[in-house]
């Protein structure tokens, strides 16, 4: 296929846009994307050479140059939900039904074919049946996640749908590896890796190059979530086990409830539905060395229906993750579900608000979060566990005589139901006494003695003047041991 049409972008190229909350020294810049073209962002990467490629919800892929110059790819693809291109400047889309590479024989700008990489998941006319992605680990696999089936009784189709959904749930497979996260392995091999998952949008890698997923709040999934993803692991959703070979021929909405939490690996970190995310996109993690502010580390992810992007700060307890989330910037053009870190350290935020809509009041776009380069904001720099209590890491000194005020901090824990309805209420919220309050010689150490304990969740709170972020969340699922 040939596509010799360079596009023309709407307005300046770099256009400042204002969000309603974003710490001092950042700025965000809107990216003008081709005319006339309908732009909901399904995936970002960047080539070596810092070109963008740009793949798109309604089946394009485009690539950018420089600020302004973009030129149309690909096309003809079904909602391509990832994209990827190599050092080797090879492009490997998410499609719905399959892993495919985009090939340039003749290095024109164009794909010229399409090869399938892997095809060997199911897929039915039902519009939820997604399919996300991708990363790569240094052995040249693939990983994606698949959506679980929607359906509701008396949809129309509804008989061909509602297969699988356990004690009532909303969410069913209706064939197979719905509900899975997989493994394509450079021969094209497709390996299910773990199960459980729900509407898994965003697929990211994190500290020591292990693989994190982010979930959506619905039925089997208290709030939305960020999972570490391991071989093997059930993540709570229980109807993509009607594909695990331990469960062949069991009736999966004979097993109680209590077993199937029993059996799932807990999220690393809640991210509370309406407070933080509602829709989170794809994780990524800050690489960039400082030339993103005081955040290298951490992971940045946008939600789609919140407009926002926050930070998520994670530590191993016990041999496995959990951690703080933080919001970040607030009120962006649309909903952010693709984010990537440029070449020059500034975050790209790929928008779509089809479908479910998003409080920003654009339809799609691209925008990209820029560092001064000087100023560093006040801010909850992160949230640690320790023995006695929470450990909150500040980005610029404080006086120790107001973070060390007791009416300068409040936390209040709660826990999550685990169950088959829609969602989870807070349950059993409480207010925890500040005990003591230790500050660092240096301004920037903060120690909460306070009770805690594991299975809840624990929003801190500082009243500091001119911070940037007042809130953390911090996920116990583990406790420390001396």
């Amino acid at each position: 296929m040939k596509t010799l049409c360079t596009a023309l972008a709407l307005g300046t190229s770099l256009v400042a846009q204002a969000p309603k909350f974003i710490p001092a020294g950042y700025r965000v810049e809107t990216i003008a994307t081709p005319q006339d073209v309908a732009f909901g962002v399904g995936g970002l990467s960047f080539a070596k050479d810092g070109t963008l490629f740009c793949a798109t919800r309604e089946g394009q892929v485009w690539t950018l140059t420089g600020t302004s110059d973009w030129r149309l790819f690909a096309e003809g693809l079904h909602e391509p939900l990832g994209i990827l291109v190599t050092d080797e400047r090879r492009v490997f889309v998410m499609q719905r039904a399959e892993l495919t590479e985009l090939v340039d024989e003749d290095r024109d700008g164009d794909a010229d074919f399409y090869r399938t990489v892997c095809a060997d998941w199911g897929l039915t006319d039902n519009y939820h049946e997604y399919a996300f992605g991708l990363v790569r680990d240094a052995a040249g696999n693939f990983y994606g996640t698949l959506n679980t089936t929607l359906s509701f009784k008396g949809w129309a189709g509804s008989d061909k749908w509602d297969i699988g959904r356990v004690h009532d749930g909303k969410m069913g497979r209706a064939t197979r590896y719905r509900g899975w996260s997989f493994r394509v392995t450079p021969d094209g091999t497709f390996e299910p890796w773990s199960s459980g998952l729900r509407s898994p949008a965003g697929l990211g890698v994190g500290p020591d190059s292990e693989i994190f997923y982010t979930d959506n709040q619905g039925d089997w999934n208290e709030t939305s979530t960020l999972h570490h993803i391991r071989k093997g692991r059930f993540h709570g959703h229980p109807s993509s086990l009607m594909d695990h070979p331990d469960f062949e021929g069991k009736d999966l909405n004979a097993i109680p409830i209590a077993d199937y939490e029993r059996m799932r690996t807990p999220p690393a970190v809640f991210l509370p539905h309406g407070d933080l995310a509602n829709s989170p996109g794809e994780p990524v993690l800050d690489t960039t060395s400082g030339r993103f502010g005081p955040f290298a580390g951490q992971l940045f992810c946008g939600d789609q229906t919140r407009s926002n992007v926050f930070r998520v700060i994670l530590e191993k307890v016990g041999g496995e993750y959990q951690g703080c989330a933080i919001n970040f910037v607030d009120h962006l053009q649309c909903g952010v579900v693709r984010c990537r870190f440029g070449p020059d350290g500034s975050l790209y935020a790929g928008q779509t608000g089809r479908g479910w809509g998003s409080r920003g009041p654009k339809k799609f776009g691209l925008q990209r979060i820029v560092w001064d380069g000087r100023t560093v904001p006040l801010a909850l720099e992160s949230v640690s566990l320790r023995r006695q209590g929470f450990a909150v890491r500040l980005t610029s000194p404080v006086e120790a005589e107001t973070a060390g005020k007791p009416g300068s901090w409040r936390i209040e824990r709660w826990r999550y139901r685990y169950r088959p309805q829609y969602g989870s209420p807070k349950d059993d919220r409480k207010t925890l006494a500040v005990e003591k309050i230790d500050v660092s010689s240096d301004g920037r150490r903060v120690l909460l003695h306070t009770e805690f304990d594991a299975g809840y969740v624990y929003a801190i709170q500082a009243e500091l003047p001119g911070l940037a972020n007042r809130t953390a969340w911090y996920t116990v699922n583990r406790l420390r041991t001396p």
